[in-house]
């Protein structure tokens, strides 16, 4: 996540609630490329992922006058796009024929996994490759409240605290949520690649 002075976002926002549209337009400059990052890790979709970012945005000015200047500001953005993320998926699964996850996306093995050899052989590669997919999938399938804390602290760079007011719990309660995140992962990981391993095609990434 893009490094921003909280007191400064705080101030920004202030004067957006005092009708400041460049203020809003700084913020929207400062955040727009980590929170598409965020949204789209959750989403796996760069459509979707658009949508969401431009509502994000739409409903944070319309809360600007509710504003907390005692939360960190990234905690407020990111907890908007959270809810909005999940309302998403909501809505997705009543909706199956709708966007789907984009054929290219990458989920980033390395930052919860194994890290990535720039000079891995191709066989190497290529199994990194094959965790990368499936560690994607298995992210794409996990429980809202554990996705969220497990994206905003290992690819947002978030804090404890700061992911608790994201979340509305504990710094305790982000711990036991990040735990059981990597505990589900490996669950999931070690299932598919027991599934596959009598082929010899995939291996599952240590957590």
């Amino acid at each position: 996540m893009q490094a921003h002075e909280p007191d400064g976002d705080a101030l920004l926002m202030v004067r957006v609630a005092g009708g400041d549209t460049q203020a809003l337009c700084t913020l929207i400059e400062n955040w727009q490329a980590p929170l598409g990052n965020f949204v789209y890790r959750y989403v796996q979709n760069r459509e979707a992922t658009q949508e969401l970012v431009q509502e994000t945005f739409v409903r944070l000015y319309e809360a600007r006058t509710r504003f907390d200047g005692n939360m960190k500001f990234s905690s407020w953005l990111f907890k908007i796009a959270s809810n909005l993320c999940k309302n998403y998926y909501r809505w997705r699964s009543r909706h199956p024929e709708s966007l789907g996850i984009d054929e290219s996306f990458s989920c980033d093995a390395d930052r919860v996994g194994g890290a990535r050899r720039e000079d891995s052989s191709p066989a190497e590669q290529s199994e990194q490759n094959d965790d990368a997919v499936m560690l994607e999938r298995a992210v794409n399938e996990m429980p809202h409240q554990l996705k969220t804390a497990l994206l905003l602290y290992y690819y947002e760079n978030m804090s404890y605290k700061e992911i608790a007011s994201a979340l509305g719990c504990s710094p305790r309660g982000v711990e036991t949520r990040l735990y059981r995140a990597r505990a589900w992962l490996s669950k999931r990981l070690a299932a598919e690649a027991n599934a596959c391993s009598s082929a010899g095609i995939c291996l599952a990434p240590e957590l």
